[in-house]
């Protein structure tokens, strides 16, 4: 893992974004896998710039969501309305080149072998952009005794569902969907964005270079291409 330490956000932004449109120059049909949060927001925000000055730039990139909440009232909060407002609608990617989860499907097992068949099919990930809970999990990955392969349901630790992307929810959504972690590990780059307060313990366990699934983060050391910005 190359850990490059930051002193402020732009910077870290900066970086991640010659690193993505590096990626989608040398192959525009690249398939970026994107979280949600506040962490890739500033990249987010350079690429619709990007997007603006070169309308052309993102015409064959294909995106696929991180995760998603399950049990969400409506659009609110989700992560679909996320990306729809930072990377769809201004990097113009049509719904053919969106292979997003569908949080309401009544088969939620048959939604999460969807998902794997789409990678399976279209992958692998390019560009796997991450950002770090503050309980070290990655996605909807949280720490657990297991880890899984891939995409699943996740029962969401109490920090999860207290996220500022859910904070004007009343009924915090107490499950989620995710990509699993050898959906992760099989992305050819990971960038891992780390911002925010409160992490000071996932920073510390995913700097030793332990591996652990009660810090699922820290798998990202098995991955040889991987890089890792933080701001403290």
């Amino acid at each position: 893992m190359n850990i490059i330490d930051f002193s402020n956000i732009t910077e870290m932004a900066e970086c991640a974004t010659s690193t993505v449109i590096t990626q989608i120059i040398r192959n525009p049909k690249s398939l970026l896998c994107t979280a949600s949060g506040s962490s890739p927001l500033p990249l987010y925000e350079r690429l619709a710039r990007e997007a603006q000055e070169n309308s052309k730039l993102f015409r064959e990139t294909r995106v696929i969501p991180l995760d998603e909440w399950l049990g969400l009232p409506g659009e609110e909060g989700s992560c679909h309305a996320y990306l729809k407002k930072h990377i769809l609608t201004p990097l113009k990617i049509s719904r053919d080149r969106f292979y997003g989860f569908n949080p309401t499907a009544e088969n939620l097992e048959e939604e999460c072998e969807f998902i794997k068949n789409v990678l399976d099919y279209q992958g692998p990930i390019d560009i796997c952009i991450l950002g770090l809970g503050k309980n070290g999990h990655l996605g909807f990955n949280e720490p657990a005794d297991v880890l899984h392969p891939h995409c699943h349901i996740m029962d969401l630790d109490s920090d999860t569902q207290q996220h500022k992307m859910v904070a004007n929810i009343p009924s915090k959504p107490t499950r989620g969907l995710t990509l699993g972690m050898s959906d992760i590990l099989s992305s050819k780059k990971i960038v891992l964005l780390v911002s925010g307060s409160g992490k000071e313990e996932a920073k510390r366990k995913l700097r030793s270079a332990e591996i652990s699934t009660q810090s699922p983060a820290t798998f990202l050391w098995l991955h040889d291409n991987v890089d890792c910005l933080i701001v403290d």
